[in-house]
């Protein structure tokens, strides 16, 4: 599709920002073009990703977002305050209290106000919930092993150099990923190498 653009054509354009005024920028004609097509591609394999996330979870009763609240909690063992884990999370608190009312209500997730402020509240996992953290992430691993397998390691950095340059041009900061010494334990079913991500108990 990007065959379609002219290349090494220059052009000024001009953008009317109701916060910046006129802004001028100058460039290959076909840039913004590109990188119009790159914001949708990202968007739409980012709601992809997660709704398959989401199908793998359901049958514990979970979703992605959730997933990543247990996660979150499972690096914390001595708990976290609410309000710092949503930040932790790019959350806005309503959101975390949805997550978080699911997480309770399942058993995964205890909560105990703190002495001297009554709205704050530390979280922590209970027992089933370090189990199911370890046995739902495993499964969501399937689903990444599944899309990251299908290109190189090379163009992996190579996108992942580029979108985090585009991120830090948006003045966001950038997560840092940690990995386990150990793998996590492969739960029944669950056929990460090869082949297509299989459901629990299928």
């Amino acid at each position: 599709m990007a065959e379609r653009f002219e290349t090494g054509r220059w052009e000024k354009t001009t953008c009317q920002c109701p916060k910046w005024g006129d802004v001028q920028t100058c460039g290959p004609a076909n840039h913004h073009a590109v990188g119009t097509m790159l914001q949708s591609a990202v968007i739409r394999l980012a709601r992809r990703w997660t709704a398959r996330v989401d199908e793998v979870l359901a049958e514990g009763g979970l979703n992605a977002g959730q997933l990543a609240v247990l996660n979150l909690l499972a690096q914390r063992p001595s708990g976290l305050i609410q309000r710092e884990a949503a930040d932790a999370l790019a959350l806005s608190e309503a959101v975390m209290s949805t997550r978080v009312t699911g997480l309770l209500a399942a058993g995964l997730v205890e909560r105990q106000a703190l002495k001297g402020d009554r709205r704050a509240h530390l979280l922590r996992l209970t027992d089933s919930g370090r189990e199911a953290a370890k046995l739902w992430s495993a499964c969501a691993s399937c689903v990444q092993y599944s899309v990251e397998s299908s290109v190189s390691l090379q163009d992996l950095s190579t996108a992942l150099a580029v979108l985090s340059r585009m991120n830090a041009a948006l003045g966001a900061h950038d997560c840092s990923v940690t990995t386990d010494a150990d793998p996590a334990p492969q739960p029944r079913g669950c056929a990460c190498m090869p082949g297509p991500v299989s459901m629990l108990g299928a």
